[in-house]
């Protein structure tokens, strides 16, 4: 059985993360008319790291300097596992996680955090919160 102590390894930010996407049924990026905003990692500048957070508070938090004429949009749980995480790690992107107003946060693998979601996933559904949260979730 999996359980929200499974996580307990997991930077705090990241499991809040972790929860709140997997309740809220998607994630928020920041897009503008010629696409998604993109930072250089603080690790490696060659390696571009795609952010998303939680939510649109959030990401609307971070829409300024650079990032100014960009808007909060979301993308559905089911899309981001099943087709943007792997086309971000074929891309060779990391991806950020509720990075802050000053653009710090977490950097993660793209399918490191597709794992995590999915484990996510399978320790709320059993531990009851997806059943409890489900009239709340859009569907897609």
């Amino acid at each position: 059985m999996t359980s929200m102590k499974d996580f307990a390894d997991l930077d705090p930010a990241q499991q809040q993360f972790l929860q709140q996407v997997v309740l809220g049924g998607h994630v928020w990026g920041l897009r503008d008319a010629e696409g998604w905003a993109l930072s250089p990692s603080a690790g490696d500048e060659d390696v571009l790291v795609f952010p998303l957070w939680s939510s649109e508070a959030a990401a609307r938090a971070c829409a300024g300097d650079d990032w100014a004429a960009y808007e909060p949009e979301s993308v559905p749980l089911d899309e981001l596992l099943e087709h943007w995480l792997p086309g971000m790690h074929q891309d060779g992107y990391l991806v950020g996680t509720d990075w802050d107003p000053s653009m710090e946060g977490v950097e993660v693998p793209p399918l490191e955090l597709q794992a995590d979601l999915e484990a996510m996933i399978i320790a709320l559904d059993e531990d009851g919160a997806l059943d409890a949260g489900t009239e709340e979730r859009p569907k897609h």
